[in-house]
């Protein structure tokens, strides 16, 4: 559905562009407002990466993502430019369920998907999933990870990478 909607935002279509914020919103809203912290903050971040992924729409490959990993992408990588602006930290790791909107808690991944990433992430050695955490839950950049930890700047980096290239092997990648 969101790999048609981007074919037909290249295109040039408002009913696609309108069409894509009512199914991106509930993928990407909690992300934003957990990582900002704001609903304020989430929404403006939000309609950015709407217009971001418009201008991207032409040089979307469906071959190389999906749709949705794509908007994720762009939508995570704009909280990020957000919060090292400011110099913040999001409020908390974990999402207060309560606090969400209702459009933010439906379609969940699905339970399957969710058990084995967590999986994955339980066979990591600890210091390498606090370490993936900071980075892609709290937005720390290289040189914060390595400060936050103790470690020099070439082994965060380097241990951060073996994480993710385990947790792909873990979850059957490439």
């Amino acid at each position: 559905m969101l790999e048609e909607l981007l074919s037909r935002l290249a295109g040039g279509s408002e009913e696609a562009f309108a069409a894509l914020y009512r199914e991106l919103r509930p993928l990407l809203w909690p992300m934003l407002e957990r990582m900002l912290g704001t609903p304020e903050e989430a929404e403006e971040v939000f309609h950015d990466a709407l217009l971001k992924l418009r201008a991207a729409a032409p040089g979307f490959d469906p071959g190389r993502a999906r749709a949705a990993t794509f908007a994720r992408a762009i939508a995570r990588n704009l909280a990020l430019s957000r919060l090292r602006a400011r110099r913040a930290r999001p409020r908390r790791l974990e999402p207060d369920v309560q606090s969400l909107p209702a459009a933010a808690t439906a379609d969940p991944p699905p339970l399957e998907d969710r058990v084995r990433v967590r999986r994955a992430l339980d066979r990591l050695d600890p210091l390498e999933r606090r370490l993936l955490e900071a980075a892609f839950y709290q937005g720390f950049s290289h040189r914060e990870l390595a400060e936050r930890f103790g470690l020099p700047l070439g082994t965060a980096k380097s241990k951060l990478r073996r994480a993710l290239i385990k947790l792909r092997k873990y979850l059957g990648g490439p």
